[in-house]
């Protein structure tokens, strides 16, 4: 525990040292302005009571006004502090975190275990820098606080540290306890709280908007949000009820201990023993004792162990966060996401593929043999569930934990990088993604490293036929899309980004493109267009193209058939026809809409 908390600690203080150092400097100055403003109250209470005219009487005020001007409130400061030198450190946490999640296999993400650790970690990245402002804010201030009036007090009656030792031996096993069920609670109840925001998502966010009023869901999704809202806030209800009634027995303790004295001090001033001016400077220096034990005690018996909690999951889930390699990467220069292809693209083989999702009974691709060479156009057919979209994910690379060999020009999947395997890959998912960039950024995005390249992007407009849509929007090319950051960005129907998805899957003239279901959500006349023209974009290009509809297929130079994760047949569409299998019957159902072809 206490290596990990230095690791993290050594990140944040690494990250920017000198204000780390000004604030240690500005802690201790603090609370000797503040031992300041307490002896000088005591030196002008004794004015008071001795001086023998007014004059006798400015300085020590003066000096108690001053002491209290600038000890006293410093929070505004101190929080100045705290985010100069956390700012670099929680910028390194995040940027690990994402460097992490782009790099995890995309299998993970299916694995719900996984899943609910990474978000989390996600939730409480922050919570890595916390810890060292715990200990050099919180912990080291209240020490020296504590220091300066346990010395005062003694001094007075040595038998006071029996008490304070008691009470504080109290308070560390009930926060303790406190901190090790919070935490119990937070993983038991966190798949109901993801739930609980699941359904808030659905209720207030703009694209689930219509079928909620279409459909009237709006009473249905507020009850199961209401239900998860209820699950994991009751859990957490009965423990804060349970807690403060524990957490309020030291702090009973507490108060009568400071009461009982505050009648010592009081005594002893009414017999003589000690001077107003002493027991006014006892009676601050007691609260200052009071509140720094309590600090003390919640940061070590709590918050250091719930801020560790956070930070064992981030290093659990995340992994190795060695600052020097941190700071590399920070200096280096700009890495390339991407490599260009080592070599020209000939054949691509798949041997006795096989998959299973984790948690999930049965195989989402069973057995399969796959090849595929340089020229050519494969479609993959089959209805929804059958296998077809998670075999070309584990074709391109992105789902890695398969059983069998892909061999891509002979070469192993299994001695290459995934930055050696996705050059040779265009992409066109049918779950893609929707950036908030300008269109031209949503299409240079498809090959990185031609980003740049004017020429590339308008031929892969010119591929996706996407002029039209390009000439009709304010800022032509350069318009924004999508409202998430800006007020001028312009919402585009599902089939015209699906357009623009194409436009992407173009870009750099990959040598292989996936094309997984490309015209789900385009009408029925432009899909005809586009399967009259798609032949002359893709001449001399290498592709598969994933449907279940037979519009592309009879383009195709072969066409395989999935079934239960299982290609069922294979061959020409002619060929196929004859055999009368699973396509011919696919085909027979749609025949009618592509009789022109």
């Amino acid at each position: 525990m206490i290596k990990k908390i230095y690791k993290y600690v050594k990140i944040t203080i690494r990250s920017a040292p000198f204000f780390f150092l000004g604030n240690l400097l500005f802690i201790c100055i603090h609370r000797l302005l503040q031992l300041g403003m307490d002896l000088s109250l005591k030196f002008a209470t004794d004015s008071i009571l001795s001086a023998g005219t007014l004059k006798e009487i400015v300085f020590p005020f003066v000096l108690f006004f001053i002491t209290m001007m600038f000890g006293g409130n410093t929070g505004n400061m101190n929080k100045l502090f705290i985010t100069m030198y956390t700012k670099n450190a929680n910028k390194i946490f995040n940027k690990l975190f994402m460097l992490f999640a782009y790099k995890a296999k995309q299998d993970r993400y299916y694995d719900s275990k996984f899943y609910n650790e990474y978000e989390f970690v996600k939730k409480h990245i922050n919570n890595t820098s916390n810890v060292t402002v715990i200990i050099f804010n919180n912990l080291l201030s209240a020490v020296v606080s504590v220091v300066i009036t346990v010395s005062a007090i003694t001094i007075f009656n040595p038998i006071i540290l029996l008490f304070i030792l008691i009470l504080s031996v109290l308070m560390i096993v009930i926060n303790y306890y406190i901190v090790q069920k919070k935490m119990q609670i937070e993983k038991e109840y966190i798949i109901e709280e993801r739930k609980a925001d699941y359904y808030s998502t659905l209720l207030s966010d703009k694209r689930h908007a219509k079928e909620l009023r279409i459909f009237a869901l709006n009473n249905t999704f507020l009850k199961k949000w209401e239900n998860s809202f209820i699950k994991f806030t009751k859990g957490k209800y009965d423990f804060q009820q349970k807690s403060t009634l524990l957490a309020d027995l030291p702090g009973l303790v507490e108060q009568i201990f400071s009461s009982v004295l505050i009648l010592i001090f009081l005594y002893e001033t009414m017999q003589g023993n000690i001077e107003v001016g002493t027991f006014v400077l006892l009676y601050r220096m007691m609260w200052r004792l009071t509140y720094g034990i309590s600090d003390i005690i919640q940061i070590l018996s709590s918050n250091i162990l719930q801020e560790y909690k956070y930070i064992e999951k981030y290093d659990e889930v995340v992994g190795d966060t060695d600052v020097c390699e941190v700071q590399k990467r920070k200096n280096s220069p700009q890495e390339k996401n991407v490599v260009c292809p080592t070599e020209d693209f000939e054949v691509l083989e798949a041997k006795g593929i096989c998959y299973s999702y984790p948690l999930q009974e049965g195989r989402a691709v069973d057995n399969v043999d796959f090849k595929i060479h340089k020229g050519e156009l494969v479609a993959i057919l089959g209805y929804n569930g059958s296998g077809k979209s998670t075999l070309t994910k584990i074709l391109c690379g992105l789902l890695e934990d398969y059983e069998g060999d892909i061999f891509l020009n002979g070469r192993n999947y299994k001695t290459l990088s995934n930055e050696e395997i996705y050059p040779y890959f265009g992409f066109g998912f049918q779950d893609f993604t929707r950036y908030s960039f300008s269109l031209r950024d949503n299409i240079a995005i498809g090959c990185i490293e031609k980003y740049n390249d004017t020429q590339e992007i308008q031929n892969a407009v010119e591929k996706g036929n996407i002029q039209e849509i390009i000439n009709k929007l304010p800022d032509g090319i350069n318009t924004i899309l999508g409202k998430e950051y800006s007020k001028e960005g312009q919402d585009l129907s599902i089939g015209q980004w699906q357009h623009i998805i194409l436009a992407r899957s173009y870009m750099g003239k990959p040598p292989l493109l996936i094309l997984d279901e490309p015209t789900a959500s385009i009408d029925p006349l432009e899909e005809m267009r586009m399967l009259k023209d798609f032949r002359n974009i893709l001449e001399g290009n290498t592709a598969i193209l994933v449907s279940h509809r037979i519009g592309f297929a009879r383009i195709c130079d072969r066409i395989c058939i999935m079934d239960h994760g299982k290609i069922v047949e294979e061959g020409t569409h002619d060929s196929l026809l004859q055999k009368q299998g699973y396509y011919y019957h696919l085909y027979c159902s749609q025949k009618e809409l592509y009789e022109e072809l």
